[in-house]
């Protein structure tokens, strides 16, 4: 009884510490939109292949990572299609799998304004790893090799958009599922919808200087709210400084340069959370590269 009282408790705090972090957004998200929302899909000419790397809370034991391998492009007249790896694993508890995007764009006046649809499917295999967990008898066979589950799901977006802004609606994880472990109800964790509101704009300060402005809203079912006020400027089109708050959460600060094919961006975030006394802060770091549409 003790022992599962134990493990009751590590799975209290992996909760709490992860409910908002069920889909992790990254700091950068407004480099590659698809990150974020599957209506974004194809809204260029060309092909970004995009990977990104993301350490959270560093100096804390098991703290979570995450890494994204992404490409979309336009397939059609009208359509665009997307393509998402991810990873992410926080102490024992991993998540892997796999996304397919498509998405509808309609032409709303001369001027270029569009609005597009997506909808993603995605698979994805929910692990924990009980080796990993801190436990008094290491000998019971209960806490020894690893539980897993498969699980797919569905996500759905809008996008509002033109060259100079764009704004959009995503909402991830619709089918509400919930992971069992099979080891009772103290490894279940349900997978609540999440709902990304956003929006951006650009303009030129001069002939040398654009700024962007952006925000993200983020809601969960369960009650959650947070908000992302972010800007960037960029430099002649190559080098960009980004300044972002996330409520309740970090200052970011982030440092990027491009070019016409290849895009790095670095993101820092401040921990401003309770966690600020246990934590060297966040790392992130993407790497972009467009190539040209083969199909189009």
């Amino acid at each position: 009884m003790k022992k599962q009282i134990v493990l009751y408790l590590i799975f209290i705090f992996l909760g709490i510490r992860l409910y908002a972090q069920q889909i992790p957004t990254i700091s950068q998200y407004d480099l590659n939109p698809y990150e974020l929302n599957p209506a974004a899909t194809g809204i260029t000419d060309r092909l970004p292949i995009s990977f990104t790397f993301r350490k959270l809370w560093a100096g804390i034991g098991g703290s979570p990572s995450i890494q994204y391998l992404m490409g979309d492009m336009e397939v059609a007249d009208a359509m665009g299609a997307g393509v998402k790896f991810f990873n992410y694993q926080a102490g024992p508890v991993r998540k892997t799998g796999m996304e397919g995007t498509y998405s509808y764009h309609l032409l709303l006046n001369n001027a270029g304004t569009k609005l597009s649809f997506g909808l993603s499917a995605q698979v994805y295999q929910y692990m924990l790893n009980k080796s990993e967990l801190f436990i008094e008898d290491v000998d019971d066979e209960i806490f020894m090799g690893t539980e897993s589950m498969v699980v797919p799901d569905v996500s759905f977006g809008i996008f509002l958009y033109d060259e100079k802004y764009y704004a959009g609606l995503a909402i991830p994880q619709l089918f509400n599922r919930n992971i069992d472990l099979k080891s009772g109800r103290i490894l279940q964790q349900k997978q609540v919808r999440h709902f990304y509101l956003h929006g951006g704009y650009k303009f030129n300060l001069n002939d040398d200087f654009r700024m962007e402005p952006s925000l993200l809203f983020k809601f969960v079912e369960a009650g959650l709210f947070q908000a992302d006020i972010n800007a960037r400027v960029t430099y002649i089109d190559m080098v960009s400084f980004g300044l972002s708050y996330r409520s309740s959460d970090a200052m970011v600060f982030q440092l990027g340069y491009k070019n016409k094919d290849f895009l790095i961006n670095y993101a820092f975030d401040l921990t401003l959370s309770p966690l600020k006394t246990q934590t060297l802060g966040s790392h992130e770091i993407i790497l972009i590269y467009t190539l040209d549409n083969f199909l189009r």
